[in-house]
């Protein structure tokens, strides 16, 4: 369980690097500035759930996984309405089903 809890503070690091990443490669410049923020965060976010989706056991998954994979989906349909960055949208939302997709053969792999 330790191992766990390690390897999600060390995934912190690159997510972060990873958002503050996108939001200078894909620039949107006709935003406000929190609106700019969005999508990066969503990609971190799809990313964050689809590392940590397969943990089904100790149904880890519910705690850590699933919360953050719905934040995501959240997030994603806001860029969405607001038409933000629709390069940024369509990694976001192959991320997000990818997440999708290795949660629910997890879940089947696991027996849960």
């Amino acid at each position: 369980m330790i191992g766990i809890v390690f390897l999600l503070i060390a995934l912190i690091g690159p997510m972060v690097l990873l958002s503050t990443f996108l939001y200078f490669r894909y620039p949107d410049a006709e935003v406000s500035r929190v609106d700019r923020w969005i999508p990066p965060l969503t990609s971190t976010l799809a990313l964050w759930s689809f590392c940590t989706c397969w943990l089904w056991f100790y149904l880890f998954n519910l705690y850590i996984g699933l919360p953050v994979l719905l934040m995501a989906i959240g997030l994603h349909l806001y860029a969405m309405s607001k038409n933000l960055n629709p390069k940024l949208r369509r990694i976001n939302a192959i991320l997000i089903w990818a997440a999708c997709g290795v949660g629910f053969l997890s879940y089947f792999y696991f027996d849960v």
